[in-house]
């Protein structure tokens, strides 16, 4: 459904009303479809005028440190020198984020082609530079719940650290107005997906390694 409504609000950006789109089309319903395209604007508005002069340094800091999954990395890298985690772990971790990155920035952004907040809603400033790629999904919030899925499993003692973490590198993208709410979600979910198909098969060529 989430694609669905994007493939609409694509179709309606003034850069693309002469592609041959066909929003339409998706089962739902194109009321339906609107209504949460509708909601994804109306929540993004409410976070990005409701910003605190405290918040806003804090904010871009998160998100910079967020980007290209340096973060997990670091972790991953910290606990590994400090045999807290194997370093089949740290490479389980690395190949988790260069999956998300990949899809989100290489796959979906080309394919569903967002227009970024700040090109449909020129008037609200944004915190930070202007990204020139599309806005769906976020890659910063896939790389996050990519490392947060993989540190939560091979470092479960801090899990609740790691997805806090997460949270609030996705909470950013919003907030200095470079994404909208559905497309860190998108990046959530793919982030997660990535995480559990790398697990899965790093586990079964563990299995055929010991057999």
């Amino acid at each position: 459904m989430i694609a669905a409504a994007l493939a609409r609000e694509t179709c309606r950006s003034p850069r693309n009303r002469k592609a041959n789109c066909r929003g339409d089309a998706f089962i739902g319903g194109p009321e339906m479809l609107d209504q949460l395209v509708q909601l994804d604007h109306s929540l993004r508005f409410w976070v990005v005028t409701h910003r605190s002069e405290t918040l806003n340094p804090i904010m871009r800091v998160v998100s910079l440190v967020g980007r290209s999954g340096i973060v997990w990395l670091a972790a991953g890298v910290t606990l590994t020198l400090a045999r807290r985690v194997r370093p089949s772990g740290l490479v389980q971790l690395a190949l988790t984020i260069l999956l998300a990155s990949i899809l989100a920035n290489y796959v979906l952004r080309p394919l569903v082609h967002r227009d970024r907040p700040f090109v449909s809603t020129p008037g609200i400033p944004i915190i930070g530079g202007r990204p020139e790629d599309a806005s769906f999904p976020s890659g910063h919030t896939a790389n996050a719940f990519a490392g947060s899925y993989v540190l939560s499993r091979i470092a479960p003692a801090v899990r609740i650290a790691w997805w806090a973490m997460a949270l609030t590198i996705a909470y950013s993208r919003v907030y200095l107005g470079v994404h909208y709410p559905l497309d860190v979600i998108g990046g959530a979910a793919l982030g997660w997906i990535c995480g559990i198909l790398v697990e899965r098969l790093t586990a079964h060529l563990q299995v055929r390694r010991d057999a």
